[in-house]
């Protein structure tokens, strides 16, 4: 801390800048690989850096190192890359303002992930995978897991000094399995920011996680073919979760509102009066933090509020452009990487319905439970691929259907709900904007009449 707040005080006093911040980490990280009883891969190492953005003549300048000795010449060197950049620029980048924040945010994990021994992570990961092959038909396993924990520091020469006790873990699982013929592949993944090693053993036991795996693998390879068209379609909370994401979220983040749809319409009613998605606090989420990396305190917001388009992600560049508060959507993937806009945790919010209300009068429709893989455009077009779902007939779960995906313009199909359930699900993940981020998305289950292609 010490070298940072000298080389601070440095740039402050010798640079004609008008924005330095210094965003230090040192993590820990783990990783584990396990496939078919073999560790492929199995590696502790420590990241550390510091990441020094500058704002003069009204653009940026930025430069990262994990040299501390030569932390003065660093910030020089983007003091000069700002200096280079302003000379082709035609709008100059100004900051909204923010109060400058002193503080430590504290871990709310119970164990941190460092704390526990790699032999008890080893067996933990060789549990899963032997609970897994007892099943017959389960013919690979993959597990990758990760975890990190260290501290973070955020320095500006606007007086804002912020320490993170930072950790995070992670699981990802992936199945194949043949019957009959038929293949099936299955994912989950689990992970969190605020439950330490307590999320594997308590929340998200293996045994759990084995329970689901099994399930969407098995409803796989007895499933049936689709017919192709539009039908009522009842949404779980994961599918709603990546739809709220994909096609919807990516466009209400400030840099890329601009060329998107959502452009002309805030203000705008763009889904019936009983739908809110939101960009907020959970309780798991893999997004939660107290403050982004400018500094700006993390806040709740409703994209779209009662069917009304309302709030769009911003950091400080983009909150002065709109013309509007800043929200603490600011995040960097590591100190390599300047802060861009990015997403924490997207969702529906609850609305009334049980899930037998949501399927009572579908003579002939779809239950789709679970995504594997997804993709959008800017114009909220997207496609899905459904890794569990069932027929709908007459009211009752039918049986299972594979080789599916779903279709459609998100800004389209927001206009067919016809319901909202009164529960919530969620989902951790990660997404890629050319960093990487920890997010989460997810919603209650929601029925769709129309506006979804599925096939």
């Amino acid at each position: 801390m010490e070298a940072l707040e000298k080389a601070l005080r440095w740039a402050d006093k010798n640079l004609k800048a008008d924005y330095i911040e210094l965003r230090y980490e040192d993590l820990k990280k783990t990783t584990l690989g396990l496939k078919d009883g073999v560790f492929t891969s199995f590696t502790g190492k420590l990241q550390g850096g510091v990441a020094i953005r500058v704002l003069a003549n009204g653009a940026w300048g930025f430069a990262s190192t994990s040299d501390l000795s030569n932390l003065e010449k660093k910030i020089e060197e983007a003091y000069k890359l700002a200096r280079a950049a302003a000379e082709t620029k035609k709008e100059k980048i100004q900051l909204a303002e923010i109060k400058p924040v002193e503080d430590f945010v504290e871990s709310r994990m119970r164990v941190k992930p460092r704390e526990v021994d790699i032999e008890e992570k080893v067996s933990h990961l060789r549990e899963l995978e032997k609970l897994l092959k007892e099943d017959s038909a389960v013919k690979s396993v993959q597990i990758r897991y990760e975890d990190g924990g260290g501290r973070k520091i955020l320095l500006t020469n606007e007086g804002t000094r912020i320490e993170w006790d930072y950790n995070y873990l992670y699981q990802g699982t992936y199945v194949t399995g043949k019957a009959d013929g038929k293949l099936a592949m299955a994912r989950d993944s689990i992970g969190s920011v605020d439950y330490g090693w307590e999320l594997m053993t308590e929340r998200e036991p293996n045994e759990k996680v084995t329970e689901r795996l099994l399930r969407k693998m098995h409803s796989q390879l007895k499933g049936v073919a689709p017919k192709r068209g539009e039908f009522p379609i009842v949404a779980g909370p994961i599918v709603v979760g990546i739809i709220a994401h994909e096609a919807l979220g990516h466009l209400a983040e400030a840099d890329l509102t601009i060329n998107s749809p959502f452009k002309d319409m805030i203000g705008k009613q763009i889904a019936p009066e009983y739908v809110t998605m939101s960009e907020r606090y959970v309780d798991g989420g893999f997004g939660n933090d107290k403050y982004d990396d400018e500094g700006v305190p993390v806040k709740d917001i409703h994209i779209i509020e009662n069917g009304i388009l309302k709030e769009i992600m911003l950091n400080r560049e983009y909150a002065a452009k709109w013309g509007m508060e800043p929200n603490g959507h600011a995040r960097a993937e590591s100190y390599r990487y300047p802060p861009i806009i990015r997403m924490r945790n997207t969702l529906f919010e609850p609305g009334d319905h049980s899930f037998e209300e949501l399927i009572e009068d579908i003579k002939f429709g779809y239950y789709v439970v679970d995504f594997r893989g997804g993709q959008a455009q800017l114009n909220s077009a997207f496609q899905v691929g459904i890794q569990e779902g069932y027929v709908i007939r007459n009211g009752e779960i039918a049986e299972p259907i594979r080789d599916t995906s779903i279709t459609g313009v998100a800004i389209e199909a927001l206009k067919k709900i016809s319901a909202v359930g009164k529960d919530f699900g969620l989902e951790v993940g990660f997404c890629g904007k050319g960093q990487t981020a920890f997010v989460s998305s997810g919603g209650p289950h929601m029925r769709f009449d129309g506006g979804i292609l599925i096939g």
